[in-house]
């Protein structure tokens, strides 16, 4: 059952009919920008993996630092574990941390680091970027919160 506050990202993986999605859990963590990311690189809990849900962020994922806010960027620093990753794992996994951390109140975009240093990232159209990354920029990944809308009844004659 849903605890938290923040949305964490986790993995759907693709079906015969469904491409991969990232849906959203509410873990009961607090809402700082560490704790939810901690909550995040855990992975699904035992509930969520019975459900389906996975992770593309490696295992062995951590902070170097704790994540820090300018503006509305927050930046992140983590161990460099992410080489061992194919292309597809490794725009999912940011996917993950980007969906993730933007859903943090003040944050609208992320600055993702590697021991410190700036990387280029793939967006979800493939293309790599050093700039800092928004959920707009991983379009058909993010399975929406939001109830299908009703169909509109057509006027009565």
């Amino acid at each position: 059952a849903a605890a938290g506050t923040n949305r964490v990202s986790l993995l759907l993986p693709a079906d015969t009919d469904q491409p991969e999605r990232l849906p959203s859990v509410l873990p009961d963590v607090p809402t700082e920008p560490a704790a939810v990311l901690e909550s995040l690189f855990a992975g699904p809990n035992t509930e969520e993996r019975d459900e389906g849900l996975d992770t593309a962020i490696p295992a062995d994922v951590e902070l170097q630092s704790m994540p820090r806010t300018v503006g509305q960027v927050l930046t992140i620093d983590v161990n460099d574990v992410f080489d061992a990753l194919n292309t597809e794992s490794l725009q999912l996994a940011v996917a993950q941390i980007v969906n993730t951390a933007t859903t943090i109140e003040g944050v609208g975009s992320v600055q993702l680091r590697i021991a410190g240093e700036p990387r280029v990232w793939p967006l979800g159209s493939g293309e790599l970027t050093d700039r800092p990354l928004t959920a707009y920029d991983y379009p058909g990944l993010v399975e929406s919160s939001q109830p299908a809308f009703p169909g509109i009844p057509s006027p009565q004659a």
